[in-house]
């Protein structure tokens, strides 16, 4: 006798089952999302078929993983069936069970197919995020698993003291940030599902790299989205500043409590020597410095002279103290960068090499429009300071002004300055900052190297 497929079989077994399957619901004692064992030993249990004691047991392992279960509305694009991680509120239709803040829930969509565990936070905008196609608990097994695979790529694509180890959804370990500076580490947990696992990740992490302090920057505003307070805390050991890196050639001395992000841009960390490759005898202008690493890579790599300018103090005066241990003469500059080009421009004073790496000026879509006009009018002004066949090295740091919104800044600035531009180089985030193709809020740092045509070759 020919034997039926399997996907005709069961539906089959399930409606012959049911009366069975009713029956043991009924002696299930639902208790925070788990089931009682004891039914496996129950008489509507065992007089079901073994295929459908399967499904049953199936339906029960999804219990035993997450207290809840989330289902997607119906007639909304959803993301997350074209592989994004993200569910927003919006995008729910009910929840089944008890969904507690921090915790995992089950993903479903509106047919009722599986689509993977995600952690839940019911206060913030985007209400789950997906860390596993399956259904999984986020325990420390899977933890485990995630930083093991996190560091091998790591170990393949950035073998340097100064690091990122962990980043996010990229290692789909949603909100979780690790950075390693010599032997500390930095760590940011800005999801509250990864926040209540920190001391867990803490053990793991010391485990598995052996470093000897660990820092917990949870300072970044995000975090806020997620019902978290913004603080700076000790996890493990006692730290005292500095911390000395060598990043792209340059010995820094930084302090991790106090810098950017974790402690420094590491997300520009190959920019820094790609952009100095141009450097070589031109007078070079470095905007929005911070700890003056562009300058400082431009100086070591041979550049005439160098000023760079930003409003911190504090940043600058570590930029001055790495110089001077380095032994390159900078001029460094406190002030509004605006102000300063346009002073520049008023001097009619030229350079041979500008770089232009501000911060975001947008964190929301709203914002994006002031932004444009902002990074357009520092483009006009590095323009008409740039001398014939120099180079201009321009950066953005937010993911709402795209790589299209990018080249058409850049085209605009060029015709109103009546220069041609020629691209030589794009630049992105450092390979340790990986890029999803199917989540592009992963891919936010985005450069160009351009240089101004000569007159003489522009016709």
């Amino acid at each position: 006798m020919r034997q039926q497929p399997l996907a005709k079989i069961v539906p089959h077994l399930v409606l012959r089952e049911r009366a069975h399957l009713n029956a043991c619901k009924q002696d299930m004692d639902f208790h925070h999302g788990f089931a009682n064992t004891a039914i496996m030993r129950s008489r509507s249990f065992l007089k079901m078929k073994p295929i459908a004691r399967f499904i049953f047991c199936a339906k029960i392992a999804f219990v035993m993983t997450h207290s809840a279960r989330l289902i997607l509305n119906k007639g909304v694009r959803h993301r997350i069936l074209t592989g994004h991680p993200w569910v927003f509120a919006g995008e729910v239709a009910h929840v089944e069970g008890e969904a507690e803040d921090g915790g995992t829930v089950e993903i479903r969509s509106a047919k009722g197919e599986q689509l993977g565990s995600a952690i839940y936070n019911s206060r913030s905008q985007i209400v789950a995020r997906r860390y596993a196609r399956e259904s999984v608990p986020l325990d420390k097994a899977l933890l485990s698993r995630r930083l093991d695979h996190a560091f091998a790529f790591r170990g393949n694509v950035a073998p340097a003291a100064a690091r990122r180890l962990v980043w996010s959804e990229s290692d789909q370990l949603p909100g979780l940030i690790v950075d390693r500076y010599d032997d500390v580490l930095v760590l940011q947990t800005l999801t509250l599902a990864m926040a209540r696992r920190e001391k867990l990740i803490m053990d793991l992490l010391i485990q598995k790299t052996g470093c000897r302090v660990v820092l917990a920057r949870n300072d970044a505003p995000v975090r806020q989205l997620e019902g978290l307070p913004l603080e700076r805390t000790l996890l493990y050991r006692t730290y005292q500043p500095p911390t000395r890196v060598a990043i792209a050639g340059i010995s820094y001395e930084l302090d991790l409590w106090s810098g950017q992000k974790t402690g420094f841009y590491l997300d520009q960390a190959e920019n820094y020597a790609a952009v100095a490759a141009y450097a070589r005898g031109c007078r070079v202008l470095d905007c929005f410095t911070n700890q003056g690493a562009f300058a400082l890579s431009a100086m070591k790599a041979g550049a005439k002279s160098c000023r760079a300018i930003d409003q911190s103090a504090e940043a600058l005066r570590h930029a001055e103290a790495t110089a001077e241990a380095e032994g390159l003469a900078i001029e460094w500059i406190q002030g509004n960068v605006f102000d300063f080009l346009r002073h520049c421009e008023q001097q009619r004073e030229n350079y041979d090499l500008i770089i232009l790496d501000p911060p975001s000026f947008t964190k929301t879509k709203g914002n994006k429009s002031s932004a444009l006009r902002g990074y357009h009018e520092l483009h006009l002004r590095a323009l008409r300071l740039l001398t014939p066949g120099g180079i201009l090295a321009t950066f953005s740091c937010s993911h709402h002004v795209t790589a299209e919104d990018w080249s058409e800044l850049l085209q605009r600035a060029a015709s109103e300055t009546g220069t041609t531009l020629r691209l030589r180089q794009r630049l992105g985030q450092s390979s340790d900052h990986p890029v999803l193709v199917n989540v592009p809020e992963t891919e936010y740092l985005r450069g160009y190297v351009v240089e101004k045509v000569h007159e003489a070759t522009a016709s």
